[in-house]
């Protein structure tokens, strides 16, 4: 897919050596296929989505899947709506030059079957207090209704509330992925967020070992959180370690949930509540802010969504073993906890942090 990009952007600027195209609308295009140059005006945000560095090492075979493509642009419309508009029209263009330059055939080009992204207009935002204790009530007389295929939402809600992950790398984690460790004589839960679920149309919903962007890395849990996740287990009770937290209708075969099914789920709870713009991703912007506020230190905000490894040196890829000197936990379990459900008050965001709140440093 990378040549056919390439292709696709030499014709975009041949149009604007023609005058057919202005030089902004060039920039707006590559910008939905390429990242940034590094002097580029445009910030390079580690959450965009790029279709060269998604899609490029694919061959076009691999990428001409209808439903992946479909999953692809749903997560990305979660936090982009326009992104994820161009993005289809960007690959509408990419595949057709595709079958012109016969690399598949006109009958396996993908893009008829994928529904062009759509938005509600609402952008991801932090929830208050109130908003956050009240959509996890919405969630709960929803599935009192006997919605069993969507069990999953309410844990899902909660570990995205007590973590900031994105929900396609809630979706993924697996029980091996929660380990207890001590930590000065007092024991705590470390999640470790190394995958993502993505869907094909041959396979459906799966794993994908690797987050969309950035290094795996592990954050300390909030009591409360842990608390929730070790009833689950309990529940559950799953046969093996690497069995999915989250599962879906086919809870016995440990099938994976998607992300498209989740926010289906999602848009089906809100329907004829207040909160008809209600996303998943709202609550890794809650998080952020959260943790920004309640502890003065943006750095530590942007280590809890998974920004502070950057790209690991020589060193962490191929000579620190991690038997011996483990990966830094990001360490915001003290703020964290002012998220319990069960503790949240509505000025949460407005009151100083006291000395008693001082986050403990990351932990090794």
């Amino acid at each position: 897919m990378s040549k056919i990009f390439a292709e696709l952007d030499a014709a975009y600027k041949a149009k604007v050596q023609a005058g057919k195209m202005s030089e902004d609308t060039y920039n707006n295009y590559r910008c939905c296929i390429y990242p940034p140059t590094k002097n580029a005006k445009r910030s390079n945000n580690p959450d965009a989505f790029k279709l060269d560095t998604e899609m490029g090492s694919l061959s076009i075979a691999e990428a001409a899947d209808a439903a992946w493509i479909a999953d692809f642009l749903d997560e990305v419309a979660d936090s982009a709506p326009s992104t994820a508009y161009h993005q289809y029209r960007q690959l509408c263009s990419a595949f057709k030059l595709a079958v012109l330059r016969k690399g598949i055939a006109a009958s396996a080009n993908p893009m008829p079957y994928v529904p062009r992204p759509t938005s509600d207009g609402a952008k991801p935002r932090p929830l208050s207090p109130m908003e956050q204790r009240s959509v996890l009530q919405r969630i709960d007389t929803w599935l009192d209704d006997g919605r069993g295929e969507s069990r999953y939402l309410r844990l899902l809600y909660l570990l995205l509330r007590g973590t900031g992950m994105r929900p396609g790398e809630g979706l993924a984690v697996r029980w091996c992925d929660i380990t207890k460790e001590d930590f000065d004589g007092v024991a705590g839960s470390v999640l470790r967020v190394c995958g993502t679920v993505r869907c094909k149309s041959k396979t459906g919903p799966y794993r994908n070992p690797g987050r969309k962007s950035g290094n795996e890395y592990r954050l300390v849990l909030p009591d409360w959180l842990a608390a929730e996740l070790d009833t689950e287990k309990e529940k559950a009770a799953p046969a093996l370690e690497t069995l999915p937290i989250l599962r879906g209708p086919r809870s016995a075969s440990g099938s994976w949930v998607s992300v498209s099914n989740a926010r289906m789920a999602v848009y089906a709870m809100r329907k004829g509540s207040e909160f008809k713009t209600f996303r998943l991703s709202d609550l890794r912007d809650t998080v952020a802010t959260h943790v920004a506020t309640m502890t003065g230190d943006d750095e530590r905000a942007s280590a809890q969504l998974g920004h502070m490894d950057g790209n690991k040196s020589m060193a962490q890829r191929h000579y620190i073993h991690q038997g011996i000197r483990r990966m830094v936990a990001v360490d915001n379990a003290a703020v964290m906890e002012l998220l319990d459900p069960a503790k949240i008050t509505p000025n949460l965001h407005f009151s100083a942090r006291s000395s008693s709140q001082q986050a403990p440093d990351q932990r090794k």
